[in-house]
Parts: structure tokens; C-alpha cells; sequence
């Protein structure tokens, strides 16, 4: 289909339910399903997973195709934290999939669509061969951008991407060797952001900005202070925060390892429905990861609130 919206995950089992009510929450926010088909590039997803995930999106409409993942130096990145191997699996996208697809959007599983996905694909890619939102978070910190910096040489006049939500033109990533190249500098550097930094590097001044809604990430949600005190980021981070196309759950707080609380979580459960996965113990905390109080994340929900109705 030369019209389909095409939607890559990368997932291993600890992360396939969420992989699941991700597309499901692409899929009640679309009005044409028929367009949508994803591709989920599965590091050791097991079968019974597959047929869980193959079930839930058939029967809303659309596909998914698994592409599996088989590469003996997945092992030789730099991992730590929440960073597992297989967010290096999307590095190999232009290569995996099909040479007949020559456009993707990449989204991480710890995310939920709130728009309609058609708007961001049919986004003008005005030549670059990435798309990206920038990341506020590390933007309007000065440690960061000293580190970035320093490490990167991404000016401080210059803006830093977020890796959750990406547009890829893979032809251009075929024709430069772009995977190649991102691959070899993730693996010789222990980058404190591991892949994205690689990507800020390869894609210093050679990216598409995406508008800060489809991709909010922590930072924007909670409105920190850090954002807060810069009218620019202040004023951005206010009108995404009005208007949010894409909920992205990066860093510690995880929908799934809390029971339902209205203005975090109730919509991962409410897509959680939909899926195969619906009736699996809730929540999931992940015992590797520090418990943190849901209480903390609450009053900051309401804080950012605050800051909303006196600035926006």
C-alpha cells in the first residue's frame, strides 16, 4: 500500500504488553486504521507474546509484521539504567525492513498517542534525512547542555533531539550508510543518553523539527522549574502541554507499575482494554528499577497545573 502509514517499535518480552497498548492507542485515535501497519523489530519476543500482540491489532483493523532480530554485537553496547539492548535494534531499521518502504515513523514503547498519527506522517520531511522533537528537558538544563557540549559539540545555540519519536527517510539512510555510522559511535562511546546522543552527534544541524506536542516527555508534563524560569521553553511547554498528541513516559515514572490515577495513568489502562494483555496482573512494578511514590508524581501533576492556569 503506497499510502500506508508505516510505524516501527523495537521490544523485547519485558516491554511487548506496552509495545501492544501503544499501537492500540494509535489505532482508536486514527480515523483511517486502514492505513496503519507496523513493524516490530523483536529481540527474543516470544511466540505466545507475538500471537497476543498479532490478535489485539487484527482485530482493530490493522497489522503488524515482526521482524526478528539477530545481531551478535547487539551485546557489545553500553547499557544502563532503564536502557536495555534493544533500543539499538532501530539503529538497524533501513536495513531490516523491506527496501520498498522508504519512510517511518520509530516510536518507543513507553508512549501513548493522543491524535490522529496521519498528521505527524504527513509531516514535510523538507529533505532531512531524520525527524525529531527537541527535548526541553536537557535543553534548559545548564549540566546538560555543558555536557552535550562537550561530549557532542552541539553548540549551545543549537537544539538537542529526544529519540521517542523519530521520522525516518530510509532512503537517504540507505544511500549515506547512515546505520553504519550511528551503530559504530554508539558502540565506541558510553554516551550518557547511549543511541540518542549517537544520533545528536551523526545529525548536528541536519534534523527536522517536530512540533513539542508529539513528543512530551517528562519534563513538559510536569512543567519543571528548569522550564518554568525560560519564558521561551515556558510558553512551548505550556501550549504542548494543552494540546498533547503523543504522552511519553520516559524516565522513572511508568503508567503500568501504578494503579489507575486520573491524570497519569488512566489511559494506559483505558487502551490496556483493548489489548490481549487485559486481563494480566496490574500493576507491574519492575523490581530491578527503585520504587517510586506515586504520591511524589501526583503533586507534581498538580503543581504543573498550577503553573498552566497562571501562565497559559
Amino acid at each position: 500500500m503506497s499510502d500506508s502509514i508505516n510505524i516501527v517499535f523495537a521490544s523485547d518480552n519485558n516491554y511487548a504488553q506496552h509495545t501492544s497498548v501503544a499501537m492500540t492507542s494509535i489505532l482508536r485515535t486514527t480515523p483511517d486504521i486502514s492505513r496503519v501497519r507496523f513493524f516490530l523489530i523483536s529481540d527474543n519476543i516470544s511466540l505466545e507474546i507475538k500471537e497476543k500482540i498479532c490478535q489485539t491489532v487484527k482485530k482493530m483493523g490493522s497489522e503488524v509484521f515482526f521482524i526478528d532480530m539477530h545481531d551478535a554485537r547487539l551485546n557489545e553496547y553500553f547499557i544502563s539504567g532503564q536502557i536495555s539492548r534493544t533500543a539499538y535494534c532501530r539503529l538497524d531499521m533501513a536495513h531490516l525492513l523491506p527496501q520498498s518502504i522508504k519512510k517511518v515513523i520509530y516510536l518507543d514503547c513507553d508512549l501513548l498517542i493522543k491524535d490522529d498519527i496521519a498528521k505527524l506522517w504527513d509531516m514535510d520531511m523538507e529533505g532531512f534525512p531524520i525527524a525529531a522533537v527537541a527535548d526541553l528537558g536537557i535543553m534548559a538544563s545548564a549540566r546538560s547542555r555543558k555536557q552535550k557540549h562537550n561530549q557532542l559539540g552541539v553548540a549551545y545555540n543549537e537544539d538537542y533531539f529526544n529519540s521517542g519519536v523519530m521520522i525516518f527517510d530510509l532512503e537517504q539512510w540507505r544511500e549515506a550508510g547512515y546505520a553504519e555510522r550511528v551503530k559504530s559511535l554508539a558502540r565506541e562511546h558510553n554516551y550518557v543518553h547511549h543511541d540518542q546522543d549517537a544520533l545528536n552527534f551523526l545529525f548536528k544541524g541536519n534534523w527536522k523539527h517536530i512540533p513539542l506536542r508529539w513528543n512530551v516527555i517528562p519534563p513538559i508534563y510536569n512543567l519543571f522549574v528548569k522550564i518554568i524560569i525560560n519564558r521561551k521553553y515556558r510558553n512551548m511547554a505550556i501550549a504542548a502541554r494543552q494540546d498533547i498528541a503523543i504522552m511519553h513516559y520516559a524516565g522513572g515514572y511508568k503508567p503500568w507499575e501504578y494503579d489507575v490515577n486520573y491524570g497519569f495513568n488512566d489511559y494506559y489502562y483505558s487502551c490496556l482494554e483493548y489489548t490481549e494483555f487485559k486481563d494480566v496482573k496490574m500493576p507491574q512494578m519492575d523490581k530491578r528499577r527503585k520504587h517510586r511514590s506515586i504520591l511524589r508524581q501526583m503533586v507534581r501533576l498538580k503543581i504543573a497545573d498550577f503553573w498552566q492556569w497562571l501562565f497559559g
